[in-house]
């Protein structure tokens, strides 16, 4: 007889793995006994080696991929440390499993197409809207019949109370800064349309089944815009139709309002980008005892209660979802959160980049003083403006040579409009785009959103194979409180490698993140002069960029122990629960 344990180490809560826990320890089948520390779940047994193979086998089949699981092992054990009693489980959202996703999503299985198809292991079946179980697969035929003829549709209305379109054409009336997202029919077909990583196909197969950031390859006839987010099918409903289509010979379609969640890979670990508003409530782990009982950062409403956090989406808030203003301080709240299990937490920096709220950086020294190192400018908002404080500045004879040999691209400037706010690495990015060729290169007849524009530049780093890359300028200038970047210098050093190196825009788009990862490595180092830094804490919606994200991590985890806090968001749960902890609060 032996004893074993499976482990399944994770950055944060994966409640479908409790619920399989449970069902081990409810299976007379097995001597098991089950626990979780933290974000931890294990699974012990006791038997003989042919019983425990068996198992083995049953447990590599049930636990689905998660992107927060992070290392699965099996021990051998002395004595177990479990118990039989069933962990605390909070509401599943996943509408399929290993066991029903064969039998109803199939073309060839015999319940192909039963949305209400009743899965003894995932019990998804109880969680389906009302709508949703009485479709039929004619019905489901019948939709993409519809589709087909129309190129675009509603789905019956989900347990969220919205209605999933989806359609074979890029969707009109999204928000001005919003990317085309689109959902794979066929996952077999996805390298013959995108640049991903293994990385990222796990994560898309995952439980959670995240959209990702994606370009697609470089030769594509149909896909023009620089970034897509993709994802595949999270609902029963979408898994059967994409299974209709996929058997058409249609590989993707565009869609808009799914709920999966946003991800993007940072320090080589998954992180949501920010949590989807719902009705759930998040449970945060915290020991650091904060100095408010709630406090409220953009849509999320957080609550102290002994020894955790309690996170909710404000409903309000969410009705007010276009109207909630930048959050100033959200760079300490992103401190704050990052260290809730430190209960005297000293000598941390922490970037704080985001294109909703104030990019920052920030440090806590060892007597705990919170102060602000770097803000990221204003930008303007129009390329009147931009050429204006260009001809004042030393780049003017560079700005005259861009004018002289790029006409096209020079009008385009003029034209450009930013959407605010502007303070952000993303709006850098978008006007050094139009320096790029992004405007003429792309032959779109309207104008760029920032979003496509900072995409193009991104997209292009993402191109680049080699380690070498022009080093683009990042100086800072010295205000009376703190630091700020002198944009002007930066982007005559852009317009500087352009003019000397057109055909390398790939290089140079590569050179901007490299270099501005190194430049903020030497301000950590130069902080860390002064007061010792002993961790950096990154987050910021604005580290979805992937390159940045890891420049930055590469540059940095060199010298320095770096915190994403993968059990938060990067913007979002995480600046509400680092408000409980601010001396001062400000809304």
């Amino acid at each position: 007889m032996k004893n074993i344990r499976f482990e399944f180490n994770c950055t944060r809560d994966v409640p479908f793995y409790a619920h399989l826990c449970n069902q081990y320890l409810q299976n007379d089948q097995y001597d098991v006994t089950i626990g979780k520390n933290d974000n931890l779940y294990y699974i012990e047994a006791k038997g003989e080696q042919a019983q425990l193979e068996t198992l083995a086998d049953a447990i590599a089949n049930d636990f689905l991929i998660s992107t927060w699981l992070v290392k699965p092992q099996i021990t051998a054990i002395d004595i177990p440390i479990g118990t039989r009693k069933l962990l605390e489980t909070t509401e599943l959202d996943l509408e399929y499993c290993q066991h029903c996703q064969p039998q109803l999503g199939d073309n060839q299985a015999a319940h192909f197409g039963e949305i209400d198809f009743k899965c003894p292991c995932c019990m998804a079946h109880t969680r389906i809207s009302a709508d949703e179980q009485a479709i039929s697969l004619a019905d489901a035929k019948a939709l993409v019949t519809k589709l087909d003829k129309l190129g675009s549709i509603e789905l019956p209305v989900g347990n969220n109370g919205v209605a999933v379109i989806i359609s074979f054409q890029p969707i009109e009336n999204q928000p001005i800064e919003s990317r085309q997202q689109l959902v794979c029919c066929n996952p077999n077909n996805l390298h013959a349309h995108f640049c991903v990583s293994d990385n990222q196909v796990l994560a898309l197969s995952s439980i959670e089944k995240p959209f990702i950031k994606a370009r697609p390859i470089s030769s594509h006839t149909r896909l023009k815009q620089p970034i897509y987010e993709i994802c595949f099918a999270k609902s029963r409903l979408l898994l059967v139709i994409c299974e209709i289509l996929r058997q058409q010979g249609i590989d993707y379609v565009y869609i808009a309002n799914s709920q999966n969640p946003k991800m993007a890979l940072v320090e080589a670990k998954w992180s949501l980008i920010d949590t989807p508003l719902s009705t759930q409530k998040f449970v945060i782990n915290a020991i650091r005892q904060p100095l408010h009982d709630d406090a409220q950062a953009g849509h999320y409403q957080a609550s102290w209660r002994a020894n955790h956090i309690e996170i909710i989406a404000d409903r309000h808030s969410v009705q007010q979802a276009n109207t909630v203003a930048p959050i100033n301080n959200a760079a300490k709240c992103a401190l704050h959160a990052a260290l809730i299990t430190d209960t005297k937490p000293k000598n941390i920096a922490a970037l704080y980049f985001s294109n909703t709220s104030k990019t920052q950086i920030v440090t806590l020294d060892g007597k705990q003083q919170l102060e602000l190192f770097f803000e990221f400018p204003s930008l303007p908002d129009n390329g009147y403006d931009i050429v204006h404080h260009l001809e004042l500045s030393p780049q003017k004879t560079l700005l005259d040579k861009f004018k002289a040999q790029y006409p096209e691209d020079y009008l385009k400037l003029l034209s450009l409009k930013l959407t605010q706010p502007t303070d952000n690495i993303e709006s850098l990015w978008a006007i050094a785009a139009i320096f790029l060729g992004a405007s003429t290169q792309t032959n779109q007849t309207r104008a760029l959103s920032k979003t496509e524009l900072c995409d193009f530049v991104v997209a292009r780093a993402m191109c680049h194979k080699g380690a070498n890359a022009p080093r683009v300028d990042f100086p800072l200038t010295r205000g009376e409180a703190f630091r700020s970047l002198n944009w002007c210098k930066t982007l005559g050093s852009i317009i500087s490698f352009k003019i000397a190196e057109e055909e390398n825009i790939d290089k140079l788009a590569f050179g901007m993140h490299d270099s501005f990862a190194d430049y903020i490595c030497n301000w950590i180092e130069h902080l860390d002069q002064n007061i010792c830094i002993k961790s950096v804490v990154i987050a910021g919606n604005s580290f979805a960029n992937e390159v940045l994200a890891q420049r930055v991590a590469l540059r940095l985890g060199k010298n320095f122990s770096l915190n994403s806090n993968p059990q938060m968001d990067l913007d979002g749960l995480n600046i509400a629960a680092g408000a409980l902890y601010l001396k001062q609060r400000r809304h």
